[in-house]
């Protein structure tokens, strides 16, 4: 009789399903995929004074960060729709090796941290801390790299209360939740919940209370839907330009990148010098000998190198040719230093970001070689050891 006990409580705990030793907020939050993840999403708010709660259907996409690069948990491409009506608008926003984008209908906006990395760091305004446009565009917090980033964040504020559900049970599916309750001056700020598929942590439902039993209590709710997404090869601007031509070609603030300005004439600009002077190019007009236009930032360690190099094609040419060295910053000591003693056709330019953004330019250094019309011939992006060469050879067939 004891032997068949026995039995039946063996084959009892052998149907008792077992999830392992308990997990603490931060270890859920490491296992939150930060890689690749396609989803799509119904985001509603609601609020009381409304009379109908406004509903996005929202399409996530997201790939690992590159290496090095802390702006961001991952790299991401977010596209949403307003749902509320049948003429449905919408928008979308992506963030890659420290690039941004973001298009609502009738700008598309561009933040490029090769030639501005303000826009991307984090800001205090009226005491209070913000963070950089790759963190704010819209519906970027329900990305999962962004939900594991948060988790660890207020994991260690002492303002959230978090309690953990290793394996709670939701319409007899196994989950795991995380509630979350942040208090200010003794009240309560925010009520959250998320919910966590057990076996691959992607985020299931995510439900906040903003303001509670105010007047203006909010209530978000976020669904991840089971549909089918097709992944996007890479989140990269040539692929934004092939799924979102229209916004490119006409909404775009700068509606070129540099690469377009090949065979077209340089724009008109005024920018000062680090003598106190300014460099004025007046729209249409030319040079008085082929030109090199080469952008910088101070501070990069290839610049006295690349503008060596510079001289020596100038020095190889057979003929006259003048180079204009536009820095994106105002730090005219980093400047001055690593251009070292100006020589007769040169020009010292400083807080060139304007010009650059004018001439489509998104990475540094890039150089522009202009013939005597003024006239975009060819563009070198980057920065290599057979830039000399290259210079001269596109700079002899431009003057042959």
């Amino acid at each position: 009789m004891l032997k068949h006990f026995l039995s039946i409580l063996i084959a009892a705990a052998a149907i008792v399903p077992c999830y392992g030793k308990s997990m603490s907020v931060d270890e859920l939050s490491r296992q939150i995929p930060a890689g690749s993840y396609d989803a799509k999403a119904r985001f509603t708010v609601s609020m009381p004074q409304m009379a109908e709660d406004v509903i996005y259907n929202v399409v996530l996409h997201q790939k690992p960060v590159a290496d090095g690069d802390s702006l961001a948990p991952c790299k991401y491409l977010i596209e949403w729709e307003y749902a509320n009506n049948d003429n449905a608008s919408g928008g979308f926003s992506a963030y890659f090796d420290g690039h941004h984008y973001r298009f609502g209908g009738q700008k598309l906006q561009e933040y490029h941290r090769e030639w501005d990395s303000i826009p991307f760091r984090p800001s205090i305004l009226a005491g209070m801390k913000g963070t950089g446009v790759q963190r704010t565009a819209q519906f970027v917090d329900i990305l999962p790299a962004f939900i594991g980033e948060h988790l660890r964040t207020i994991a260690k504020d002492s303002r959230y209360k978090i309690t953990m559900h290793q394996d709670t049970v939701v319409s007899g599916v196994h989950r795991i939740g995380v509630d979350v309750v942040m208090e200010l001056n003794g009240l309560t700020a925010m009520e959250g919940e998320y919910m966590f598929d057990k076996d691959t942590k992607r985020p299931v439902t995510v439900k906040l209370e903003n303001n509670p039993g105010s007047i203006s209590e909010q209530t978000i709710i976020v669904e991840y839907l089971d549909d089918a997404v097709n992944s996007p090869e890479e989140i990269s601007e040539t692929a934004l330009i092939e799924l979102y031509p229209e916004p490119f070609e006409k909404y775009r603030q700068s509606n070129f990148r540099v690469e377009n300005l090949r065979g077209n004439k340089l724009p008109q600009f005024s920018v000062p010098t680090t003598t106190g002077e300014r460099y004025t190019h007046e729209s249409g007009a030319g040079f008085r000998a082929p030109t090199v236009l080469v952008f910088m930032e101070s501070g990069q360690g290839f610049n006295s190198d690349l503008i060596a190099a510079l001289r020596d094609a100038a020095d190889s040419l057979p003929f006259g040719s003048d180079l204009i060295m536009a820095f994106t910053d105002s730090h005219i000591d980093g400047i001055e230093e690593c251009a070292g003693q100006i020589r007769e056709g040169e020009h010292l330019l400083m807080t060139a970001r304007g010009l650059a953004r004018d001439c489509g330019v998104a990475s540094l250094p890039t150089v522009l070689l202009l013939d005597r019309e003024g006239k975009v011939v060819d563009v070198i992006i980057g920065y290599n050891k057979d830039i000399s060469s290259d210079v001269i050879q596109k700079m002899t067939l431009m003057n042959q």
